[in-house]
């Protein structure tokens, strides 16, 4: 009976998807291209907005109801023959395998990156088994101040599908690869597979700064950046109608803010691009309707003319501050939340801002000292300009291919790429990054974590994702302006301005076809590599002897337990050991050494309840 039921809700929530995907795409209006991750960081903000109205577990039914209720809709407009099911395309069909092979994949993972388990999938378990947000005194969840944005979406599917870890990936992945579906928005010329074939090369290539994060974890550093683009895409395809961007954006932007607290960073990119585009269409607006370019054809219309430009600038400063407003409420919220549902909490990133050096024998370290200032600078310039470093070698790269690309097509095409412009302000918006990271580990880490520079090349990598991403995106943007040939309506055999020409498409895009499958054949490989050795694992050994403990109603393992351990790698001395068991055990009172010695153990098996001994 139980498991009719448990597949009766997974159902559900299979059938609720594509139910809220039709609901934005045919009453919201939202092209295809970006229903899937507007979708989902729908679901996510509701949530968000549930879970502080102490709600979380009624919002996610009420969201499944919402979800069959848009897809019983869906099968009456079917039924009547009022909607018809969407063409098929070769991209289509190329991106529909390749997700259909990381998904089948992603089920089958299992999570390693020790991350997930000092927060990540800790906060997922938790949600999962309390139904609200950590408190005060959810002492299980060291870093309770971190926003829950992308946990609480996996927190909806795996509330009806299941709590494995393959399910936990698999909801993670999905909004990932709705992200990379997005960004395919951007092409207009839906007949010119060449455009389609780069942008997929182009994704595939940045999975090689994914190798620190992969996507068998739930660390959030690789899903941020693509956020953004799918941020920038939906800028960038709805130029022309403002009020569209300001209502896709609220929902984005918001989503993106809420994530991780460095969301807030990508958040603002893409929200300072999105502003942009607002103040390009009003201007070309008020062009059209004054006739001209200068401030003379200006004055010699009509007043009316002119009221209606004044009318076309207040529409934009509307939409604009509206927008933005928007986009900060949930980041506002969270805050609100951590000032009055957790004061008194001091988290691991905003204690030495708030309470000063006095508080240096804290949880968590002491903050960074003067004194150390030199070294910790010293220390993070060296790894940014690191030759080996993966994050510069891929935005060095980036650089020299983007510049050449636009000296080629100044001197040889005789075309002037917006390229340029785009590859100086992520020039710009990457250095804003770095000086933001090099902040984070002077005044607001702790100093042992940031003299070894703790997470460096996943924030590094994050930022050469969306700085190589957005190259790639005007750079598609670009080419598709550059054919001398449009394709005629009548058919595609006037698509070539030469049969030279042709080939040299044909050409370019089975090049870009052969490298995209081999980057992801090789990410896929890697995978069921890192996959076939998760027995190895620490996580595989803490599974495969104590177990995957879930308690219902937010209970916990009350016993004290300890863990022997050698500490290989420094696995007992970073507390990688202590994170792994108590996700596993869902117990708060374990502790871990590396050593016992056979004559106190009389005195050491009276202290605790339960000794586990690794290796």
């Amino acid at each position: 009976m139980e498991l009719i039921w448990n597949s009766g809700k997974a159902f559900l929530l299979f059938l609720s998807f594509p139910g809220y995907f039709f609901v934005v795409y045919r009453f919201g209006k939202v092209r295809k291209w970006f229903v899937p991750v507007v979708s989902m960081s729908g679901i996510g903000l509701v949530l968000f907005w549930g879970g502080l109205l102490n709600c979380l577990a009624l919002t996610a039914d009420l969201l499944l109801l919402g979800g069959v209720a848009g897809f019983a809709v869906f099968l009456v407009f079917f039924i009547r023959g009022e909607i018809h099911l969407p063409e098929g395309s070769l991209c289509g069909f190329c991106f529909v395998l390749g997700t259909m092979a990381f998904a089948l994949l992603s089920l089958n993972l299992k999570m390693i990156h020790y991350d997930n388990f000092s927060h990540w999938a800790l906060i997922v378990k938790y949600l999962l088994s309390a139904d609200r947000f950590p408190g005060a005194d959810s002492i299980l969840i060291p870093f309770r101040d971190y926003p829950p944005g992308s946990s609480l979406f996996i927190y909806y599917v795996c509330r009806f599908a299941g709590h494995s870890q393959g399910m936990m990936i698999l909801a993670q992945n999905s909004l990932i690869f709705a992200c990379f579906y997005a960004v395919f928005g951007i092409v207009k010329e839906r007949r010119r597979f060449l455009l389609y074939s780069f942008l997929g090369m182009g994704c595939a290539v940045l999975s090689y700064l994914n190798l620190t994060i992969r996507i068998n974890n739930l660390l959030v550093d690789f899903l941020l950046p693509l956020l953004a683009m799918a941020s920038l895409a939906v800028s960038w395809r709805y130029r022309e109608e403002p009020e569209r961007i300001c209502f896709l954006q609220i929902i984005l932007l918001g989503y993106t803010g809420i994530v991780k607290s460095t969301g807030i960073f990508f958040a603002g990119t893409a929200a300072a691009y999105a502003l942009w585009i607002l103040i390009r269409t009003e201007r070309q607006n008020a062009r059209k309707i004054c006739g001209g370019k200068s401030e003379e054809n200006v004055k010699l219309h009509s007043r009316r003319k002119l009221f209606r430009d004044m009318r076309c600038r207040m529409r934009v400063i509307l939409w604009g501050a509206l927008m933005t407003a928007g986009s900060a409420l949930p980041v506002l919220a969270w805050q609100h939340h951590l000032n009055t549902d957790l004061a008194g909490f001091e988290g691991k990133f905003g204690q030495w801002l708030t309470a000063g050096a006095q508080q240096a024998a804290g949880d968590y370290g002491a903050p960074v000292g003067r004194e150390l200032y030199g070294q910790v600078t010293e220390a993070f310039l060296k790894a940014a300009f690191d030759p080996s470093g993966r994050a510069l070698q891929i935005i060095f790269l980036s650089l020299i291919l983007a510049a050449g690309a636009v000296l080629y097509a100044r001197f040889r095409m005789k075309k002037k790429w917006r390229l340029g412009w785009i590859l100086v302000s992520g020039i710009a918006v990457t250095v804003l990054y770095y000086a933001g990271m090099l902040y984070l580990y002077l005044f607001s880490m702790p100093a042992e974590e940031a003299l070894r520079l703790a997470g460096f090349e996943r924030y590094a990598c994050s930022a050469a994702v969306l700085f190589a991403g957005s190259l790639i995106m005007g750079m598609t943007v670009d080419l598709e302006q550059s054919f001398a040939v449009n394709i005629d309506e009548r058919g595609a055999y006037r698509a070539y301005s030469s049969p030279g020409a042709k080939r040299r498409y044909q050409w370019a895009v089975l090049g870009t076809v052969i490298l995209g499958i081999n980057f992801l054949y090789s990410e896929f490989n890697g995978l069921r590599s890192i996959r076939a050795g998760y027995e190895t694992s620490l996580p595989g050994q803490v599974e495969r002897i104590a177990g995957d403990h879930w308690y219902e109603n937010g209970e916990t393992d009350t016993r004290k337990y300890l863990i022997v351990a050698p500490d290989e790698n420094g696995q007992v001395s970073s507390g990688e050991v202590r994170y792994v068991c108590r996700y596993f055990l869902w117990a708060p009172d374990v502790y871990v050494t590396s050593s016992l010695s056979t004559d106190g153990m009389k005195q050491t098996e009276a202290e605790y309840d339960r000794i586990i001994v690794l290796k």
